[in-house]
């Protein structure tokens, strides 16, 4: 009686199968490749040998340059006619140069790879990419082409660098300075570096003196901080308590012609960078009515508070 394979057989050899596949058919397109480049490069010093040939018949004649072109409208040809004679079929593009001293030069290329060789160089070599002539430097210039996974990777790290661009860019908007995506790097640094993007506030407390050469460690300084402060880096608030006192003219509480408001008694603050030393004066302020009368009397509101301190730096 005939036995068949078994389901876990069958799946054991497909497995084996694709693993053959897997390694094999790399490989395989690998050495493909590699012929079709070898083939082209082949042509390349066919063409050359072509062209050298050529340049010993005609000796005498040559006279000047020929450049033999390959392209839609020219198979070996200069542009006046004359014929390259060469072995093979060659379908691609390019040209063959011969020089009136018997140099030669050559740029062919296909749908993928190129063969390039200057009258400078002894060998022809391929890559994959495309070749032109360049009327500048009287050579043979050749072009790499990228996989385009590099192509992927570096729009991914374009993408991101925008990106990164992009919240700089509404960072600087939010301190009023416009920049744009469009800009460099060293623009947008240097944007940067002209504004300030941020300050430090430190609670230093309730009184009208402080200490911060002894109490530096207490307010988040170092030891030498102190130094390089002014008055100009603090800033109070005002909490505290009214007073009302008023006082009347023998005639009567009567206006004057021009009543108003004056003010004394005004906060100051004043620090000492050798000493550290931070004081508010005045802590209190004091309004008078005033009139415009030979005698003068008038009510005071006076405000009196501790002040609440903070260093800005």
């Amino acid at each position: 009686m005939k036995k068949g394979f078994t389901l876990i057989e069958l799946l054991a050899v497909i497995v084996i199968l694709a693993l053959i596949a897997l390694i094999s058919v790399p490989m395989i397109l690998g050495i493909v490749e590699k012929v079709k480049k070898g083939a082209l490069g082949a042509t390349a010093n066919g063409l050359l040998e072509s062209a050298t040939l050529y340049y010993a018949k005609n000796l005498s004649t040559i006279g000047e340059n020929k450049v033999f072109l390959f392209d839609e409208t020219h198979d070996g040809e200069t542009t006046d006619n004359i014929k390259l004679t060469y072995k093979g079929d060659f379908k691609g593009t390019g040209s063959v140069r011969i020089y009136k001293d018997g140099k030669t030069a050559i740029c062919i290329q296909d749908e993928k790879y190129y063969a390039i060789k200057n009258i400078n160089n002894t060998k022809v070599t391929t890559g994959t990419g495309t070749c032109s002539y360049d009327e500048a430097t009287n050579t043979y210039l050749s072009v790499n082409l990228v996989s385009q996974d590099l192509v992927d990777d570096l729009q991914e790290q374009l993408d991101q660098i925008n990106t990164q661009k992009q919240l700089i860019i509404d960072a600087l908007a939010a301190k009023g300075v416009t920049a744009s995506v469009n800009e460099d790097l060293a623009s947008l640094a240097n944007k940067i570096g002209q504004i300030s993007l941020g300050q430090k506030v430190i609670e230093l407390g309730t009184g009208t003196s402080f200490d911060l050469k002894t109490n530096y460690a207490t307010y988040g300084l170092s030891a030498s901080d102190y130094q390089s402060l002014s008055a100009s880096n603090f800033i109070y608030t005002m909490n505290g308590a009214l007073q009302l006192t008023l006082g009347f003219h023998s005639e009567g509480w009567t206006v004057g012609d021009n009543p108003g408001i004056t003010r004394s008694n005004t906060p100051a603050v004043t620090y000492d960078n050798t000493t550290g030393i931070l004081t508010i004066t005045n802590a209190s302020y004091n309004f008078g009515y005033y009139y415009n009368w030979n005698y003068v009397e008038y009510g005071t509101v006076a405000y009196s508070f501790t002040p609440k301190v903070y260093l800005v730096k």
